[in-house]
């Protein structure tokens, strides 16, 4: 009897060894760690502009990671620039007007189109918002900040002229945040970037002429900084 039973056991264990096995790499039981309160009816938006308040108009297929590990994967996702907003859509009912958004959270990273948006929050800067990392290093760090700028519509100023209708114009801002964890602003112009590296102007000036480098170039830019980390 005692054999008997050690059997059913052996088996029982199997079986449940197996069903653990066999559960998906990417479960969502976190879903709490990354879905907000609020949703978004996407019947409210009246549309009556040009442009795009939206990073992509579409949804896209993308990842949600928590502290830099997946926990939602394969997941219709679009980012609303102008409202620093992820919008999440359940890819089951994708007729659905109501579509969930994501918690605002240093830890939650989303990953489209081989880009990650970080929300950064940094009251010492005055920094808040969604930011694309674009080198990451030990002293320094390169964001990508994108901003849909509104404007407003404008009507004619006389019979010759047309009614300008309202639009979004998208504006992309690098930042480069030193060693102190300032986050400081680059201008457009390349004399402004090299300015930004403060007592090491010379130096990037330099290695950037060696290298042909231009830093008006964001890969260009990148070489530069990961050179500066480096000294």
């Amino acid at each position: 009897m005692k054999s008997l039973n050690s059997t059913y056991y052996i088996i029982f264990a199997f079986l449940i060894s197996s069903i653990a096995i066999a559960q998906p790499a990417f479960q969502e039981e976190q879903t709490a760690n990354y879905i907000a309160p609020r949703t978004v009816n996407l019947l409210a938006d009246p549309g009556d502009y040009t442009g795009s308040p939206y990073h992509e108009e579409d949804f896209i297929k993308g990842s949600i990671l928590l502290k830099g590990k997946v926990i939602a994967y394969n997941q219709d996702l679009r980012y609303n620039v102008s409202k620093e907003e992820f919008e999440l859509r359940n890819p089951g009912n994708s007729k659905s007007k109501i579509v969930n958004t994501i918690v605002r959270n240093k830890n939650i990273e989303i990953e489209i189109n081989d880009i990650t948006f970080e929300y950064v929050s940094d009251s010492k800067n005055s920094i808040r918002g969604y930011f694309i990392p674009l080198f990451k290093g030990n002293s320094n760090t390169l964001l990508k900040k994108i901003k849909k700028e509104y404007l407003p519509a404008q009507k004619a100023i006389n019979s010759i002229s047309k009614d300008v209708p309202a639009m979004y114009r998208e504006i992309e801002i690098l930042y480069l945040v030193n060693n102190n964890g300032e986050f400081i602003e680059l201008p457009s112009s390349r004399n402004g970037k090299m300015k930004a590296f403060g007592e090491l102007k010379k130096t990037v000036k330099t290695y950037s002429k060696s290298n042909k480098l231009n830093v008006n170039n964001e890969k260009d830019l990148i070489q530069v900084v990961s050179y500066v980390d480096s000294l």
